[in-house]
């Protein structure tokens, strides 16, 4: 039980972390960047990526 614990907060930790598994703003859709990426290019991949903060 204590396993299955640790497997789904590292989940929920990758999904809210890596910039693949978070879901796509841009459209209504509920879509991850990784979908929404191979949709326009099937060999495309994310080698690098800045943020930009509106808050500032």
């Amino acid at each position: 039980m204590v396993e299955n614990i640790a497997k789904g907060r590292l989940n929920k930790f990758f999904k809210e972390s890596t910039l693949e598994e978070q879901e796509y703003t841009m459209s209504d859709d509920k879509k991850t960047c990784k979908q929404v990426l191979a949709e326009a290019d099937k060999e495309a991949k994310v080698v690098c990526f800045k943020r930009f903060s509106l808050n500032d």
